[in-house]
């Protein structure tokens, strides 16, 4: 009997611990690039936003590779981490490209998404996402209060603007717990 009561209350903290997942789980569109604070919004929930960086940069090897311009050209960089009730959903490390957005270290990132400012300064004309699970590092742990060995997936994106010259508008790495978060799409022929 003791033991049955035990196991019961193993069950019940299991039961709890589930639904505490399930009520934070949110999801985001694979195939679209959507505000999370939105996404946040249309389950009822809560979106506030903590921002760690929001520097300028001098462009590496990789970086300038990346936006199709020379080493050492100026970019934007910030990391903010999303918060859906409280709790640590994305981690956004983000470099723009300073040509295109010059006011971007002006905003107020904990009142604006990086998405939302970007998408009415430089509308999307095309943009690609690169999906991996991935081993987060020590520091991304702190920011998205996560052990070491937490699933995460990881979204690089780059997006671009112009209709005529288009130019590449930013270069994101998106950090989701994989416990926390999904990301969901479909197809139709």
């Amino acid at each position: 009997a003791i033991a049955r009561g035990a196991w019961k209350e193993i069950a019940d903290a299991c039961k709890a611990a589930i639904g505490r997942v399930a009520e934070i789980r949110g999801q985001s569109a694979l195939l679209d690039i959507n505000n999370i604070a939105d996404e946040i919004a249309s389950r009822g929930h809560r979106h506030h936003a903590r921002v760690f960086r929001l520097t300028e940069i001098e462009a590496d090897a990789q970086q300038a590779f990346s936006f199709g311009m020379q080493q050492g050209c100026g970019l934007y960089h910030s990391l903010i981490c999303h918060y859906e009730n409280g709790v640590p959903v994305m981690l956004e490390d983000r470099l723009v490209n300073m040509q295109v957005v010059p006011d971007y270290l002006q905003q107020d990132f904990t009142r604006i998404t990086p998405n939302a400012y970007l998408s009415s300064i430089a509308p999307i004309v095309e943009g690609e996402h690169v999906i991996e699970a991935v081993n987060v590092t020590r520091a991304e742990c702190v920011y998205l209060e996560i052990d070491e060995h937490t699933p995460c997936l990881l979204v690089n994106r780059r997006t671009w603007t112009g209709r005529q010259e288009k130019k590449i508008v930013t270069s994101v790495r998106l950090v989701y717990p994989g416990p926390r978060y999904r990301l969901e799409g479909s197809m139709r022929k």
